[in-house]
């Protein structure tokens, strides 16, 4: 098809034609070599373009393509609390890996639900780019990446350990599970838990070591969703190497096998609330605890503690409070169903608000109460994970890449706990949510006016800077 006059007429520099190239009309340079007694015209290359009726002239030589304006507040305040976490992943990977590592979780702490193909996006627009330059995050590059992790497993447990050595001074331990959907077709792990099949969806089990000293995940292990706490604790103790400290456990976790192991390790022990139908609470009259519980100002709380002729101990609370509640539920409930039994509420009503714990260990049961009740904090830690982290939903397939994604998740969720502290110490929870404060300081940012000079910061509101000021990013 003819170049249209139109095009032909606009001026342009001379010893030049046009080509036409979709929808493009391209300027290019030509001259002529002579050939056998003949000028052949021979083309130079491309100098520019006619574009809307004017000749614009190509640059001679490209820039290269950057990004000058990036994400800073965000992915700083979370780099700042990544404290050690980088000298601890280079104890078991190679550098590069642990940089990779790192790099990935601290996107996903600053980001929330980062999907695999959106890491390179992320990583080039924001500073940790500058942090940790040269990392291969692409969708593909990842998903080898986690194939790789997840085929080393032995690697992750070493970290693991590691990390459970390091917190062998603690005295308690809180130990639970987190079911999390997971309907991959690809992998052992997708299974029927018992609450999964009510809502039609498969499970993995996450355990989590968490210190309510520290407020920090200890250790963590993705289990089958059909794996019950009671039968994976004995394996997630052994594997993670927790030989130290005093291990609060929901009844769920209930095993004598795991009890006698726990009794052959010296400086192990373990609290766990027993079966209301156990028959030592009868036996040693815990359903019957009459002494206050002094030093226990939330509300009042009665206890009872009584050493067994095993050599171990029992300790029961009951709160008042808690037993109000739970009667008045248990009677209203029965009633409404039509089921109301008189023996039954007999038989029931001395197990209200009664919490009963079997222990090797000679304790303070105020110190007992206290580390029961310090179990909420793993459920403040759930919530995080669930609701601001977004990782409830596991996005990858095949078991290898599970069991990498959640160690990701898992440094996640150590950076995210350690940001949460700092914003609860600073305050800022009384006037802003955990997202609240990443939305504002994703309004800092870094900028450069050329790919050499020097990163500056972006003008910003004053409220803005007063949070980063208080943060101390």
């Amino acid at each position: 098809m003819p170049i249209p006059s139109e095009i032909l007429a606009v001026a342009r520099p001379k010893n030049t034609i046009v080509r036409k190239s979709g929808d493009r009309y391209l300027v290019v340079k030509r001259t002529c070599k002579r050939k056998d007694g003949r000028n052949i015209p021979v083309d130079l290359g491309t100098v520019g373009q006619i574009v809307n009726g004017v000749y614009v002239e190509k640059r001679k030589e490209p820039r290269p393509k950057t990004v000058d304006i990036k994400d800073y507040g965000e992915v700083k305040f979370c780099d700042i609390h990544t404290s050690g976490m980088l000298q601890e992943l280079a104890d078991v990977w190679d550098i590069e890996d642990a940089k990779r590592l790192l790099a990935i979780a601290l996107l996903r702490a600053a980001y929330g639900d980062v999907r695999n193909r959106d890491l390179m996006m992320h990583y080039q627009t924001s500073f940790v780019s500058e942090m940790y330059p040269g990392l291969h995050l692409s969708e593909n590059a990842v998903s080898g990446f986690l194939l790789e992790i997840g085929q080393g497993y032995s690697l992750v447990s070493e970290f693991m350990r590691n990390r459970a050595e390091k917190f062998a001074s603690e005295q308690n331990i809180i130990i639970d599970g987190m079911l999390k959907d997971y309907n991959s077709q690809g992998g052992s792990l997708a299974e029927f838990s018992r609450k999964a099949r009510k809502k039609g969806t498969m499970d993995i089990n996450l355990l989590y070591a968490f210190s309510p000293e520290r407020m920090e995940p200890i250790a963590a292990k993705p289990y089958a969703g059909n794996v019950l706490d009671k039968t994976a604790i004995g394996n997630f103790i052994h594997e993670n190497g927790i030989t130290n400290g005093m291990m609060i456990l929901d009844k769920g976790f209930y095993s004598e096998d795991m009890l006698e192991d726990v009794d052959k390790t010296e400086g192990l022990s373990c609290m766990i609330p027993l079966k209301q139908n156990s028959t030592l609470i009868g036996r040693y009259g815990m359903d019957t605890p009459a002494a206050h519980l002094d030093g226990w100002e939330e509300s009042p709380v009665l206890y009872k503690k009584v050493k067994m002729k095993n050599g171990k101990f029992l300790y029961s609370f009951r709160s008042p409070k808690d037993a109000y509640e739970q009667e008045v539920s248990y009677v209203q409930g029965a009633v409404k169903k039509g089921k109301y039994d008189e023996e039954k509420y007999e038989e029931k009503k001395k197990r209200f608000g009664l919490i009963v714990f079997k222990s090797k260990t000679d304790a303070d049961p105020l110190k007992v109460y206290q580390g029961y009740a310090g179990r909420w904090d793993i459920e403040v830690f759930f919530n995080l994970y669930k609701n601001i982290i977004d990782r409830d939903t596991i996005n990858v397939h095949g078991d290898y890449r599970t069991y990498a994604t959640e160690f990701i998740n898992f440094l996640t969720t150590i950076i995210a706990m350690r940001v949460k502290k700092t914003i609860l110490k600073k305050e800022l929870n009384k006037k802003y949510s955990f997202k609240q404060i990443f939305k504002y300081l994703s309004k800092y940012k870094k900028a450069r006016l050329d790919k050499d000079a020097k990163w500056k910061t972006s003008t910003m509101p004053k409220y803005i800077e007063e949070m980063i000021m208080t943060l101390g990013i």
